[in-house]
């Protein structure tokens, strides 16, 4: 049997040298290459309510949808749903799925959720997605003191309240402007997330965000205008999500603050 097998082996190799040196014969050889893995995959990091990275990111739920449409007569639209979860290291596969447009929505019990909105796989090779981040909500509040116009740019002068019983932790903070006194995450014209600052828990700490006024101009505001603002704060991770062409989702901020409103100059008219 032994005999058999080494010969059955010497023929195989005889066989594979054969081909692999058959171009040098005038002839040529296509091999195809070794088949690479298709599918979706990524990474999530989880952060605690300091700001910090967890060291286990395991048991990340991802719901995964993916809708498309078959080209048919009648035309018919498929609908399939995934369920994976992270390992310790937040990795995660989804190997060899339909093609389609793909929602994926990330989330922890005692976490924020966070999502993937409208990926399109084709399924001829591999997608690696963005780190995806969940984040424990942060522990404090703010306040806008007054706002302050000057050569086109807004002094916004705030004072944030690190409330959390912590040796030092940082707090990253929003800023929504409107153009009513309900601005908010859910109605307003345009948002941005400033730098995280950080402090010891119990206390309280006074700062200037500076914002141009072209920004504003550019998210649509007019001259003459008045634009309200609110703030709130958020974990030094900051996080938010797509779930609508026009549609964003702030999971995690708290703290929010009273309305402000200023006007936007209008300019003058430059002599001839």
């Amino acid at each position: 049997m032994h005999i058999i097998r080494k010969t059955v082996f010497g023929c195989l190799l005889f066989a594979v040298v054969a081909t692999i040196f058959a171009p040098s014969c005038g002839k040529k050889a296509y091999v195809e290459d070794v088949d690479t893995l298709r599918g979706i995959w990524g990474k999530v990091v989880l952060y605690n309510e300091l700001g910090s990275p967890e060291s286990d990111n395991s048991d990340v739920k991802i719901q995964v949808r993916c809708i498309d449409t078959v080209s048919s007569n009648p035309l018919s639209v498929f609908d399939t749903s995934y369920l994976i979860m992270s390992d310790s290291k937040g990795s995660w596969e989804l190997y060899k799925p339909k093609g389609g447009w793909y929602s994926l929505e990330f989330s922890k019990s005692g976490y924020c959720k966070n999502m993937v909105y409208s990926h399109r796989y084709d399924t001829s090779h591999a997608d690696t997605l963005s780190t995806i981040y969940l984040t424990k909500q942060a522990q404090g509040a703010i306040d806008i003191d007054s706002l302050r116009l000057n050569d086109d740019v807004l002094s916004i002068y705030r004072t944030l309240y690190f409330t959390g019983n912590h040796s030092s932790y940082s707090l990253a903070t929003w800023y929504f402007f409107g153009r009513s006194e309900s601005v908010s995450p859910d109605d307003y014209e345009y948002a941005y997330v400033s730098g995280s600052s950080t402090s010891s828990g119990n206390s309280k700490q006074s700062a200037v965000v500076y914002k141009p006024i072209d920004k504003l101009l550019e998210s649509g505001f007019q001259e003459g205008e008045t634009v309200y603002v609110r703030a709130y704060c958020d974990n030094a991770r900051a996080v938010s999500y797509q779930v609508g062409e026009d549609s964003w989702v702030f999971p995690n901020i708290t703290g929010e603050s009273s309305v402000l409103h200023f006007e936007i100059p209008e300019s003058e008219d430059e002599e001839e």
